[in-house]
Order: C-alpha cells, then sequence, then structure tokens
C-alpha cells in the first residue's frame, strides 16, 4: 500500500534551507518525490512528518490533493432521427 503525500512549503525568504531538506530526506521511511526551490513533494507516514515540519521554522504541510479532469469533449446524446 503506498504511504500518502504531502506537500511541504517553504514561507520564509528565499530558497528553502539545505539543512532543512537534509532532515527531511533523513527521516526514516519518508522519500522526497519532487522539489521545487520553495517546495517538497513527500511520500511519507503523517505523524513523523508532521513532528518534524512542526521542528522546522517557515515551513507548512497539507496533503497532497488530485482531481479529475473532466471530459470536455461532446457527445452525442441521441442519435438524429
Amino acid at each position: 500500500m503506498a504511504k500518502p503525500r504531502f506537500v511541504l512549503r517553504y514561507r520564509g525568504e528565499g530558497d528553502t534551507p539545505e539543512a532543512d531538506v537534509a532532515r527531511v530526506r533523513q527521516l526514516t521511511d519518508a522519500v522526497v518525490v519532487d522539489s521545487s526551490s520553495r517546495m517538497l513533494l513527500v511520500e511519507s507516514d503523517a505523524e513523523p512528518l508532521g513532528a518534524l515540519v512542526d521542528d522546522l521554522p517557515d515551513w507548512v504541510m497539507s496533503p497532497d490533493r488530485s482531481y479529475e479532469v473532466p471530459d470536455t469533449r461532446k457527445k452525442i446524446e441521441r442519435p438524429p432521427g
């Protein structure tokens, strides 16, 4: 079973501190799936990751959400007749 994913967003000045990113990467059973200059996408259990984020200044954590793209193609509802 896949672990839940969380988005960690750095709200401080500048890019993410390398020391903070290293602490997230060192967390047992946590995998950094993707990263940008101000965010990390992390696959991990909520409790240990949340405890770590509470300890890091200027970071916020939220669950990763995905949305299904609606099908906007035109469809024939009834055949002509």
